[in-house]
């Protein structure tokens, strides 16, 4: 880098070039004056901090400071001699993480702001700087091992004055290139499947403005898979992988390669069954239910087509390097406390076996002091069948009756009842280990035996069986359409339509243990400050209505809890105790009124006629 083009700014930490004009991309002043406010209080600023992750309240605040945006990148090792060009990092998010693997970062953004705030984030990294300039003038005299444009190609064409802004934006991040340097690129799809069930577009907040491609001008721009292979090829980058994540670049929480879509033993539709894409901004109405569509997607070989995102590894010449070793990445979800958070990976060994390989992201954390279940991390065979959550997810997008929804939980309920044991106070319960025996970790295999995985749980004692069946329950209807035949039922009822057809009944005592028991694996597996309603909350909701919460953005469910919780603290208060008999009178008084001018008028009305 010439010393002459940039200078070091010492209040934003940043090098910037002199008569640079910040680009006019923000998400809001309130939202990024807030962010940096936060990087500057939180003492830890590191990719897996907790303590930034209690301030995540609303869509802005969980893409800026969620982890889940390193699991795009989790996958590819970075090593300390590595040296890496991020164009356009934006506030930081993945500067963060890639600067903590000791690599040189270079990160380059055209925000004051926003390079201010990414310089926030990486203030204890002295590996890493922060360039604020426009990708179209930025200079450097140093080559990298990777350059990374990660939900930037999209706006070449609204900060790039070129005749084809695209393909320049691709051949400057390729000039930056080592020989046989890697371009990592992620995009949205232009016909990615939640665009075609309705989703609004990412950028313009339309339903199928890019599927019906009104792009043009100087507005952002996304591709097909063909279209973008193209693309890339003729920026002079030939040699591409193709990555699939989901359900979006964005906050994946599983990534594919393309070797997972040809193997033969891989049901990768399972995988793909809680993977329903997220809309921004977010919409309750679509027209079908996106994991089962992938199913049929899959089966007619059109997932490279209609994944929702790109992830693309591009070359300018064909090199050795060690190929793509795994199938699939899962990452648990983000909410999850540090200690708990896992990486699964299905790999093949050379017989053509597969093998479900475990690991914590973050062993060195300390973890809680007593954690009341241990957490087990143990690899598996990866086992050939199909999860039986699909066919409830199949009966809820067909709108069965409700005994027609129940009969698909009952393999599940008598595969439970057959590992019962009844203690000495006639309570029924289950093995340590069954805590997540739910139909999403039971799978049928072409026997037609069932098979609990991912044991991942373990009590120090046996557990209610209740506790089992309501969570399993409710968590099955996770990424279901709505269905006009439960519209009028609470969670409650359905859960016991669904036992009481299984020949089975659960108490108000068992309803208060199997809430208790939740309420305290929540309280050590997720963050406080991320935490849904409680399990007692949604038992007594009417399912039409958690439906619609559980589609709308982060801020909505918020929203929702805390005018819960301040309702719920009103009526608790010595004031609200104290005005009732006012209340009590005053309603009387007001029914008085009503009843004596109904009775007037009515008088009024006999003695006229």
């Amino acid at each position: 880098m010439t010393s002459e083009a940039y200078s070091f700014n010492r209040e934003t930490r940043c090098w910037v070039r002199p008569g640079h004009q910040t680009i006019n991309y923000s998400d809001g002043d309130a939202v990024e004056n807030r962010l940096l406010t936060i990087l500057r209080y939180c003492k830890d600023v590191a990719s897996d901090s907790e303590e930034l992750r209690l301030n995540i309240v609303d869509w802005p605040s969980e893409y800026h400071l969620s982890p889940a945006r390193h699991n795009l990148l989790r996958p590819f090792a970075f090593r300390p001699t590595d040296r890496i060009l991020e164009l356009g990092c934006g506030c930081g998010a993945m500067t963060r993480y890639l600067g903590e693997s000791g690599a040189t970062v270079v990160a380059v953004e055209g925000s004051l702001r926003r390079a201010a705030i990414a310089a926030e984030r990486c203030r204890d990294l002295t590996n890493v700087r922060v360039y604020c300039d426009s990708l179209e003038y930025f200079e450097c005299a140093e080559k990298f091992d990777v350059v990374t444009l990660i939900g930037v190609l999209e706006y070449a064409p609204k900060f790039i004055k070129h005749e084809d802004p695209v393909e320049y934006c691709l051949r400057q991040a390729r000039s930056f290139l080592k020989e046989g340097g890697t371009l990592m690129l992620a995009i949205e799809n232009q016909l990615g499947l939640k665009y075609l069930n309705g989703c609004p577009e990412d950028h313009v907040g339309i339903p199928f403005y890019g599927v019906n491609d009104l792009y043009g001008g100087s507005a952002q721009v996304t591709f097909g898979r063909h279209a973008l292979s193209e693309i890339l090829g003729s920026a002079g980058l030939p040699w591409q992988e193709f990555f699939y994540p989901f359900p979006d670049y964005k906050l994946p929480m599983l990534i594919l390669s393309d070797g997972a879509l040809d193997f033969p033993f891989l049901n990768v539709a399972d995988l793909l069954v809680h993977a329903t894409g997220r809309s921004y901004p977010e919409t309750r109405y679509r027209a079908f239910a996106e994991n089962l569509a992938w199913r049929t997607v899959i089966r007619n070989r059109l997932l490279p087509d209609l994944t929702n995102s790109f992830l693309v590894l591009a070359r300018h010449v064909k090199t050795v390097h060690h190929p793509i070793d795994w199938l699939a990445k899962m990452y648990s979800r983000d909410s999850r406390r540090t200690s708990y958070q896992i990486e699964s990976t299905i790999v093949s060994d050379a017989t053509g076996d597969l093998t479900v390989r475990k690991r914590k992201l973050f062993p060195d954390s300390p973890g809680l002091a007593n954690p009341w279940l241990q957490h087990a991390v143990i690899d598996c065979a990866y086992l050939v069948g199909h999860l039986l959550v699909g066919r409830i997810h199949e009966a809820m997008a067909r709108e069965a009756g409700i005994d027609e929804l129940a009969a698909c939980f009952s393999p599940w309920l008598d595969f439970l009842l057959a590992h019962v044991k009844t203690n000495e106070t006639g309570e029924r319960t289950l093995p340590e280990h069954f805590i997540d025996c739910i139909p999403s970790n039971l799978i049928e295999l072409p026997s037609g035996e069932m098979r609990y995985f991912d044991a991942e749980w373990i009590s120090a004692t046996p557990i209610p069986l209740t506790w089992v069946i309501v969570r399993g329950i409710l968590g099955s209807l996770s990424g279901c359409l709505e269905s006009r035949q439960l519209a009028n039922l609470t969670y409650r009822q359905l859960i016991d339509r669904v036992v009481q057809v299984n020949g089975l009944h659960i108490s108000e005592t068992e309803y208060a243990v199997a809430s208790h028991l939740e309420e305290r694996l929540v309280s050590q597996c997720l963050i406080g400050g991320l935490r849904k309603a409680t399990q007692a909350e949604i038992i007594g909701t009417p399912i039409a209505v958690m439906f619609r919460l559980s589609h709308n953005v982060l801020e909505k469910r918020f929203e929702f809890i805390q005018m819960k919780n301040e309702l719920t603290r009103v009526k608790g208060s010595v004031s609200w105790r104290i005005t009732s008999p006012l209340r009590i009178s005053w309603n009387l008084l007001r029914k008085l009124v009503i009843f004596a001018a109904r009775s007037l008028n009515a008088f009024k009305t006999r003695r006229n006629d």
